[in-house]
């Protein structure tokens, strides 16, 4: 007899979005604005614009990110390195990756008030990937 083992839908969706999320987050603007008479200024990883607390919360929704991904890695592996339910950990870490995202856009916004700012693709990228991890975090737990 062969014991196939079936993949949890709900543990590859979070394990693409986690990456999608890394990747725009990673490699795409966060915020910008437009500076009069010079042009469009960017808050990212190494763009000159960012508030600290924005740059903080794009380095922890980072972080968040990997950590689910490490999560799901271990729920998908048939020996797993963790032998524990990490799903209301992952939970929680998706939930923090979007009200992370939101404080990092509120103080961006905050700060360069006096100009039109808004926001781009890091920003869409990781709340996205934030909110959907959450609901599938959730529905993956409830599906056990």
């Amino acid at each position: 007899m062969s014991s196939e083992r079936n993949v949890n839908v709900f543990a590859a969706l979070i394990l693409v979005l986690s990456i999608i999320g890394i990747i725009l987050l990673a490699t795409q603007w966060f915020a910008g604005f437009y500076y009069t008479g010079y042009g469009n200024r960017y808050s990212c990883f190494d763009c000159d614009y960012w508030t600290p607390a924005d740059l903080t919360a794009q380095i922890l929704m980072l972080i968040f990110l990997i950590a689910q991904i490490v999560i799901i890695i271990n729920d998908l592996l048939p020996k797993k390195f963790i032998h524990r339910d990490l799903d209301k950990f992952g939970l929680l870490l998706a939930g923090c990756t979007v009200l992370l995202a939101i404080i990092g856009l509120a103080s961006f916004g905050i700060y360069y008030d006096a100009y039109d700012w808004w926001p781009d693709t890091g920003f869409y990228g990781s709340i996205i990937a934030g909110i959907l991890n959450t609901i599938l975090f959730f529905l993956k737990s409830k599906n056990k």
